[in-house]
């Protein structure tokens, strides 16, 4: 125990712990678990499995949320205005847990469509469910969120201007509603990051994928604090870069921004 606590300097004042673990984790030297297993050989391996989880999981978020939310809000209270209000209410309604149990059951256990567990049938099959998991439930916000955005810049001066121009209903929608209806959705990338690691403690932990929120599932579990430390750590860095990423873009988009 003395040897352990001399290693991982547990005898060291906690100041004097956080500026060591703040020294190697920004030169790239994450230490070991209380186990001996190298922590930067562990994310070397799990990064990728989260990467792959996190990016086809915005692809169904990204795609089903803009399309049904761009058209729902452009053709309001039509058929499919009200379909995706009612379908996304449903959605937000039922806890995150239930539907990932839901969809590992019926898809994976009794249909037998998809993998219910582990990456052996490699990707993408290995990560279609999880990812339609996390993307389901992203997509009920960033659905509802581009519709409200879309609805509110339809009714807006400008576009009644370019419609008593004469302009086309498909050139006011590309040139006139949708820059400056996705500027709150833009805005939105920053904060569904967040979501996105959190759901994938859950899911990965469910699914048995050894992705990051897996591994920081099981050093909870196994009360490795250096091990949690440095991994929202890590997710507190790509936090600020991404929401760094966002402020420009949101610069780019809107020519205000930038005056």
């Amino acid at each position: 125990m003395a040897a352990k606590r001399a290693q991982f300097h547990l005898d060291d004042p906690f100041f004097v712990q956080y500026l060591l673990m703040m020294r190697d984790t920004f030169t790239g030297h994450f230490g070991t678990t209380f186990a001996g297993a190298d922590i930067g050989e562990q994310l070397k391996l799990r990064i990728p499995v989260t990467l792959r989880l996190a990016l086809l999981s915005y692809f169904f978020e990204w795609l089903c949320g803009l399309l049904f939310g761009i058209y729902a809000g452009f053709r309001r209270n039509g058929i499919v205005d009200r379909l995706l209000l009612l379908a996304t209410l449903l959605i937000l309604a039922i806890p995150s847990l239930v539907s990932t149990f839901t969809a590992q059951y019926v898809f994976g256990v009794k249909l037998k469509w998809l993998p219910v567990s582990g990456i052996l049938d490699g990707f993408p099959t290995s990560y279609l469910l999880p990812a339609m998991v996390i993307g389901v439930l992203g997509f009920a916000g960033l659905g509802r969120l581009t519709r409200t955005s879309v609805v509110e810049t339809v009714n807006a001066d400008f576009v009644k201007t370019a419609r008593s121009k004469g302009l086309s209903e498909g050139r006011i929608l590309w040139r006139h509603i949708l820059p400056n209806a996705l500027l709150p959705v833009i805005t939105y990338l920053g904060l569904d990051l967040a979501g996105m690691f959190a759901g994938a403690i859950i899911t990965e932990s469910i699914f048995n994928l050894p992705g990051l929120g897996q591994f920081l599932f099981q050093s909870i579990q196994m009360k490795e604090g250096g091990v949690v430390v440095i991994l929202t750590t890590l997710a507190f860095v790509s936090f600020i870069v991404i929401n760094l990423l966002v402020d420009v873009l949101y610069g780019v988009v809107d020519p205000r921004v930038r005056a």
